[in-house]
């Protein structure tokens, strides 16, 4: 277990609350991840394993103003791009904001978006 981490002001992390099912038992975890490929990846994994969930997924930013924060919980992510490898990631909070490209068009990312890769209303599909 760390006892602390050092965060960069400029680069968003993302907390991912998950659950793996043992037997008859959901097991907890959260993962702290940085870059939106492993988010991509770790949302894909998940929806094909039956045994496994996302609970909650948040996206932590860097606010305006030097040395603060806001925790965004992300209601859906979806890829904008055929090739994963050129995919740039669509992040949509809880109430419809795209928190992707601060400046991109909202228009432009809704024509352009080609797979949900995570849903909020999907994650949650098996009880705890």
């Amino acid at each position: 277990m760390w006892r602390a981490v050092s965060m960069e002001l400029r680069i968003p992390y993302f907390f991912i609350c998950h659950a793996i099912q043992e037997g008859g038992a959901w097991l907890h975890e959260t993962h702290l991840l940085w870059r939106e490929a492993d988010v991509v990846d770790f949302c894909k994994e998940v929806r094909v394993d039956a045994n496994r969930k996302i609970v909650q997924l948040s996206m932590l930013l860097p606010a305006g103003e030097a040395g603060r924060w806001n925790l965004e919980e992300l209601r859906e992510i979806w890829s904008d791009g055929d090739d994963d490898s050129l995919c740039s990631p669509i992040f949509i909070a809880n109430d419809g904001r795209h928190l992707s490209h601060g400046s991109r068009n909202a228009t432009v990312i809704s024509a352009n978006a080609k797979d949900r890769i995570y849903s909020m209303h999907s994650a949650n599909r098996s009880p705890i």
